[in-house]
């Protein structure tokens, strides 16, 4: 079959190195190989795969549906977002069957979903409570107030056309995972050397890219892709002397791969659905709750808006900082001290002071404070804040070990999850409770 995509892609344009080719190991993903006998030379004089810019599928391809346009007409709460696009896109195309013009590239793509999105229920009551969880359950939610929106003119599009294939839910939701798993950032990596020239796909950013998606991810890439000024894509070697090899279709091969990023534990799971192994950019996503009255805690998102802080704090596995950093960096501080305020607690006025409010600012012990400098001088509050924290990680890090212990029958994927992150949070308690 991957001979067929392989076909399928050069007939419509693209390009393929002779040296390489799509396989899928007895152990292992399928993937990107070449043989063990070709030098780095060889693979370096020509791009490993070309896609043409009339392969790159962005949100302006896939707003020239009519039906996916249709569709995002009936979005009562915001424009359609290029996931959005996209993922209606491969709905529809691939609902088209044999009458899409992309039915190979989509033939070719995963037909189960691999993703957090695709969790069955013994992994979601695993993940109860945690970042990624609530993160899942969001995305679901979202997912089918969008559906119920276009649900008919999807219908009627279907009844109207004749076409066979499946325009359900469920569908919509494995278009979201290919474009959350697959989808690439064509700004991140723009190959310009002129900055007053508009990027090749204009405003465009997520795309989908034929055969560019079916290199897998490492930590130690071999190849590398980028976007040319003419919008086309190319995927290039850098160096497989050191690249483990794997024995598949008969001979000793090795897999390139290209980085997909640095991303902490919880996105790899919500977005790939694996977690790399030793993953050094890990952190946990803890996400401060405001304490206090409702008129302090307006107040707290006042300043929030104001100084331009998201509601949560990524702490970073301590194992992986050098000597001289902290948890705990001057922004986090600054978080942690404005969240844990509370004027409905005897023991912070005891231990803190007394908090009087006069919006936008306040006072507390009788002081006036009306700078974040101000806020995180306070005696005493700095320590009450990274306590508070601490206390709400020794409550996340029981949870998840009950979670690990009591869900067996959870996913290899999701008991490791558990287990890890369980870990990182206790080495992140205690490098906290070394700073109060």
């Amino acid at each position: 079959m991957m001979g067929d995509f392989t076909l399928a892609f050069s007939a419509a344009g693209g390009t393929v190195n002779r040296y390489i080719q799509i396989v899928a190991p007895p152990q292992g993903e399928r993937g990107v190989f070449v043989g063990k006998d070709i030098t780095g030379a060889e693979l370096a004089a020509e791009p490993l795969v070309r896609v043409p810019a009339s392969l790159v599928i962005t949100a302006a391809v896939a707003g020239c549906s009519d039906i996916v346009t249709q569709c995002c007409a009936e979005l009562s709460d915001s424009p359609a977002s290029d996931t959005v696009l996209l993922a209606l896109f491969l709905l529809t195309e691939k609902a088209r069957g044999a009458e899409s013009q992309w039915q190979w590239y989509l033939d070719a793509l995963p037909r189960a979903g691999v993703n957090a999105l695709h969790f069955d229920e013994r992994d979601m009551n695993a993940l109860t409570g945690t970042p990624l969880g609530r993160a899942v359950e969001a995305k679901l939610r979202q997912l089918r107030r969008q559906y119920s929106c276009f649900m008919a003119t999807l219908e009627r599009w279907k009844q109207s056309t004749g076409v066979d294939g499946s325009v359900s839910f469920e569908m919509y939701k494995w278009a979201h995972g290919i474009v959350l798993s697959r989808a690439i950032s064509l700004h991140s990596f723009a190959e310009t050397s002129d900055s007053s020239r508009p990027p090749p796909h204009g405003d465009c950013d997520r795309a989908l890219l034929p055969y560019l998606d079916m290199f897998n991810h490492s930590s130690h890439p071999n190849a590398f892709w980028t976007v040319s000024s003419d919008g086309s894509v190319c995927v290039c070697a850098s160096s497989c002397s050191s690249s483990p090899r794997t024995y598949a279709a008969g001979q000793e091969l090795t897999e390139l791969c290209f980085s997909y990023g640095h991303k902490p534990n919880t996105e790899w799971l919500y977005e790939y659905g694996f977690l790399p192994p030793d993953n050094s950019h890990d952190a946990w996503p803890y996400f401060v709750e405001p304490l206090g009255s409702p008129e302090l805690v307006e107040i707290k998102l006042m300043w929030l808006q104001e100084l331009g802080l998201p509601p949560r704090i990524m702490l970073p596995d301590p194992a992986t900082l050098h000597d001289g950093q902290s948890c705990i960096d001057s922004a986090a501080l600054l978080l942690l001290c404005l969240a844990a305020l509370d004027d409905t607690s005897d023991q912070f006025s005891q231990t803190v002071g007394q908090i009087e409010l006069s919006s936008p600012y306040f006072s507390i012990g009788g002081s006036v404070v009306d700078d974040d400098e101000k806020l995180v001088s306070v005696p005493a509050l700095a320590q009450w804040a990274l306590g508070h924290c601490t206390a709400s990680l020794r409550i996340q890090l029981v949870a998840m070990r009950t979670a690990a212990r009591s869900s067996p029958a959870a996913s290899q994927q999701v008991q490791a999850y558990l287990n890890i992150e369980a870990c990182m949070i206790e080495c992140i308690e205690s490098a906290i409770l070394k700073l109060i």
